[in-house]
């Protein structure tokens, strides 16, 4: 359909090119035009202004320091407020207002603990908006990769705090923004006794969190930082730490929310509410929140955490309603329809069977992926060589495995992500034996070592229990979510016009004694509605295995009573999965660069060439939009950091479903990528 549409335009194109000007590239449906406010472009995406606002200042428990000790702190380099020196690290200055009542930079805000401890964190925003430049214009994308850079952020947080604590002339007028100028010396005292304790752990979860190849902006090895946080910070077992080496771009998010699966190796499925809380939740950890790992108790049976559960929830139900940008040929520059009605075809013909299209113009509720698996396997069906061969993966390496002929690399994109997520193992330590969910609701205990995404799992439905016994409306939020997205209302409107969507964590985590866990945990104990709540909501999830049983044997009998061939069969299925890379849906593709799962691929133009001919390195970081490569600029002055395909996790290989096109049909193609 849409490429006779194309034709249809392109014909009439051709009628009328010698005597006017052609017109507007089609729209399949109407697209508003973009809104500048405060200098900024915005497209139209299907949120309205106070909806991108609420979502950009909305809290999900992350906690990087203390609120009033952040915005106490100097910048060494500027001696400005180091609050106005996150733009230097890529992250864009927000106006003032309703949400934002501070005046943060986009995507940070203040997290408010039940006891009104307040604390500066991050939001969504910060990771998944981005800003492009063209023309001398700048895009706000809702969505998008972030020009943030986000070692470069922690490193210089830490070197300003370390600044404070131990250079002369420094913590004084520090503590006097905190403190007030009446305070005494006592209080100064104290308060520089405490912040040399953050001091010390902020810089060595720094350390921990440096990595040999530097991510530099638009990337973050997120495995890499969610496992250290929690089972190197959150379990105490500095032992678990591994250098996060293997970066890859922040995914887009439209789209997102409706996918089957989400990670870029398909890690995690999404088929409900409760999955999309998991998957949000763990992202908060990897982002400074906080879970307190210890061996739960029958009637306290979770982990304490700083998630926001309601508020995650909210955000995703918001999430459904995006849209991804539409080209905007007013800035941007007019797509040219007589090559992009050719690359409709093209597209059909070689890019379609694993890049699903979306009609833009109607409602969906599923996106397909089509995951792309990394090795072929000599004996897919022979689970015991499969498991074999991974073993070796993950302990001699891949070319071991190559070489012994246990493999063969079947997609060349740079494997690092997937295999280290799948083969890393970590230190169980207090939580060892524990299952979460508890074994009676189909949890299964942590081994010890296990596997870094099992014990990552463990700690991301403990915490999810905890916010659920502690507030349980998350409950009902959850079944609303799986009923269609919630409530009517959506949460910005119904927020306060008085009251920003910064403190309503506070809100979110009402005060009194938290639901008793003992019925879920004990055969038999009576449950309220509340309890048979939380099981329907476990029953419901994809990540619990088999379904909630109302009564019956718990989980590890009936792993005894398995077939072991049935269970190493699903474990090798499991190993073939996830050692893969997924590819999704291109609607709004060209404002996702730079492109490959770890960015290494600099525009859309050399997406399409065989891998030998791509750039060996180049410049990025700004933000700034090459037009006609479809990509980054990267002879503009904003794009600083250079980016080298040589170093490990940074490999430009893999996707050469492009190579056997001519150069004048990639154009065409190129010319089409614009208009999804």
């Amino acid at each position: 359909m849409k490429a006779r549409i194309f034709g249809t335009a392109a014909a009439a194109s051709l009628l009328l090119s010698a005597c006017a000007e052609p017109p507007a590239p089609p729209r399949e449906v109407p697209v508003k035009p973009p809104t500048q406010i405060d200098g900024v472009w915005y497209l139209d995406q299907n949120w309205s202004q106070d909806a991108r606002q609420w979502y950009y200042n909305t809290s999900q428990g992350s906690q990087i320091m203390r609120y009033d000790w952040f915005m106490a702190l100097e910048d060494p380099q500027t001696k400005a407020p180091f609050v106005k020196s996150l733009s230097r690290y890529g992250y864009p200055a927000d106006a003032a207002g309703k949400w934002n009542p501070d005046g943060l930079p986009l995507g940070f805000v203040k997290d408010v603990d039940p006891d009104k401890t307040a604390w500066f964190g991050m939001t969504c925003a910060a990771c998944h908006t981005g800003d492009l430049t063209v023309n001398g214009k700048t895009l706000r994308l809702d969505g998008a990769v972030t020009t943030g850079d986000l070692y470069g952020l922690i490193s210089a947080i830490r070197d300003a705090v370390h600044t404070t604590t131990t250079v002369d002339g420094v913590f004084e007028p520090f503590s006097t923004r905190v403190l007030g100028p009446d305070a005494n010396p006592q209080q100064r005292l104290a308060l520089l006794e405490q912040l040399k304790a953050f001091d010390t752990s902020f810089t060595a979860f720094v350390a921990q969190s440096t990595p040999a190849t530097p991510w530099g902006p638009m990337r973050t090895d997120a495995f890499g930082m969610i496992f250290n946080r929690v089972s190197g910070i959150d379990l105490k077992i500095p032992k678990n730490n591994r250098p996060p080496d293997a970066p890859v771009s922040y995914p887009f998010l439209w789209d997102a929310p409706h996918q089957p699966w989400v990670q870029w190796n398909g890690l995690l499925p999404n088929n409900n509410a409760f999955d999309a809380l998991g998957r949000n939740a763990g992202e908060v950890l990897g982002v400074f929140g906080d879970v307190r790992l210890k061996k739960p108790t029958v009637m306290h049976y979770y982990y304490d955490s700083t998630v926001r559960g309601r508020n995650l929830v909210a955000m995703e139900n918001q999430l459904r309603q995006l849209r991804s940008p539409v080209w905007p040929d007013s800035i941007a520059g007019t797509v040219d329809i007589v090559k992009a009605a050719a690359g409709a075809d093209l597209y059909q013909q070689n890019c379609v069977s694993c890049h699903t299209l979306l009609p833009r113009g109607e409602t969906y509720t599923t996106a397909p992926v089509h995951m792309e698996p990394l090795f072929t396997w000599p004996y897919p069906n022979d689970p015991t060589k499969v498991i074999a061969a991974f073993n070796m993966i993950c302990t001699q390496g891949i070319e071991a495995a190559v070489t012994a002929k246990m493999v063969t690399v079947n997609y060349a994109s740079d494997p690092k992500m997937a295999v280290d997520a799948l083969c890393r193992q970590s230190d169980t330590g207090a939580i060892a034996g524990v299952a979460m969910p508890p074994e009676l609701l189909g949890g299964a205990k942590l081994k010890n070592p296990d596997t870094a995404v099992n014990l990552l799992s463990n700690a991301v439905i403990g915490a999810m229990l905890g916010d659920i016994v502690k507030d349980p409306g998350l409950i009902d939020d959850l079944i609303k979510s799986g009923a269609g997205g919630g409530s009517a209302t959506p949460a910005w409107a119904a927020q306060s016009q008085s009251q920003s969507a910064t403190m309503s964590a506070a809100a979110s985590q009402p005060p009194g004694k938290p639901l008793d866990t003992t019925p879920l945990v004990k055969p038999g104990a009576p449950m309220t509605d509340q309890h048979r709540k939380i099981i329907s909501v476990l029953q419901a999830s994809s990540r619990v295995k088999p379904p909630v049983p109302a009564a019956g044997p718990s989980r590890a009998a009936a792993e005894k009573a398995k077939d072991p061939a049935k269970a190493t069969q699903e474990f090798a299925d499991t190993i073939k999965r996830l050692l893969a890379y997924k590819a999704r849906p291109l609607d709004g593709v060209w404002a996702t660069a730079p492109y490959m799962h770890n960015g290494s691929v600099p525009n859309l133009y050399e997406m399409l060439l065989p891998a030998a001919q791509r750039s060996a390195s180049f410049r990025m970081g700004g933000g700034a939009l090459d037009p006609v490569k479809v990509g980054v600029d990267s002879a503009a002055p904003s794009s600083t950091f250079l980016f080298d395909t040589s170093k490990p996790g940074n490999r430009n290989s893999g996707h050469e479903f492009g190579a056997h096109l001519t150069d004048t049909q990639r154009w065409q193609l190129l010319e089409y990528l614009k208009t999804l």
